[in-house]
């Protein structure tokens, strides 16, 4: 497994998600907003204090057994709505990752975010102690933990069982592509500043994707993703790669320094019609 190096101070996003319950048929809802800094908080990008939205802590039991957890949000309003898997390069308790769910959601989808470094121990907070304790956890590993999420969300009552995305960020923004290379259930992919990812290992991707990538990334160099653009294109994948100048890696994480909100606004306003088109 591979853990986001983003130059973030990891021990600060401890879990806000810490003492919340859930089950298979019930939310725990929680009050996100007091945990957030005043910054933060006013990020252009940030939603979570939306009445029109409900979000938490859900657990998914895989063959009748609690497996692993995640972060769900959906419109309050009764309905059935597609949904979308939201893939994080490290652990979802950064409240970047709550708050994609929760634009999703104010978007008209079921965004459910599956914590695939469950594996980690509290103890682990730089990112060479997380990368040493997620070692054997491989990305096979982390593919059936998604699995594991999406079949929860096909379960649920409020979720277009027959439309789904997935949306990652970096490690995830790779894991994103490799879960729709092999499930056939996923309808479009959205990686973020993806992990360098060979053109082997999404040779049967045949949805539509749609990358964004900064220019400025220093995590992740653009000319990877563009390397893959292109292999994407020759395979005849339908593909879409957008730019942003000077945008550094994290460009969306209004929890970081390298967020940027024109960047992140104009991405989103990319991103959700995208998802519309492409999953109703």
């Amino acid at each position: 497994m591979c853990v986001d190096d983003c130059p973030e101070d990891i021990a600060s996003r401890r879990s806000f998600l810490a003492g919340a319950t859930a089950t298979m048929a019930s939310l725990a809802f929680l009050n996100i907003g007091d945990k957030a800094s005043a910054q933060t908080q006013n990020a252009p990008t940030r939603v979570l204090d939306d009445p029109s939205i409900q979000h938490g802590r859900v657990v998914f039991k895989h063959n009748g057994v609690d497996t692993i957890d995640g972060y769900l949000a959906r419109p309050k309003a009764s309905g059935v709505y597609p949904s979308v898997l939201v893939i994080a390069g490290n652990r979802i308790t950064e409240e970047y990752i709550p708050n994609t769910c929760a634009a999703l959601a104010l978007a008209g989808f079921v965004g459910l975010a599956p914590n695939i470094f469950h594996i980690l121990p509290d103890s682990a907070q730089t990112i060479a102690e997380m990368r040493a304790a997620g070692a054997n956890h491989t990305d096979l590993d982390v593919l059936e933990d998604v699995d594991i999420a999406a079949d929860y969300l096909r379960q649920q009552s409020f979720v277009k069982s027959e439309s789904m995305g997935v949306l990652g960020f970096c490690y995830g923004g790779r894991m994103a592509m490799l879960y729709g290379n092999r499930s056939r259930q996923i309808d479009a992919v959205v990686p973020f500043h993806p992990g360098v990812t060979k053109a082997s290992e999404v040779k049967r991707l045949s949805v539509p994707v749609q990358i964004h990538h900064g220019t400025g990334d220093k995590s992740v160099d653009v000319s990877e993703t563009k390397r893959l653009f292109r292999e994407l294109k020759s395979q005849r994948t339908s593909v879409e790669l957008f730019t942003y100048e000077g945008a550094g890696h994290g460009f969306l994480a209004y929890t970081r320094p390298t967020y940027n909100a024109a960047a992140g606004k104009l991405a989103w306003s990319r991103v959700i019609p995208f998802l519309h088109k492409h999953l109703g």
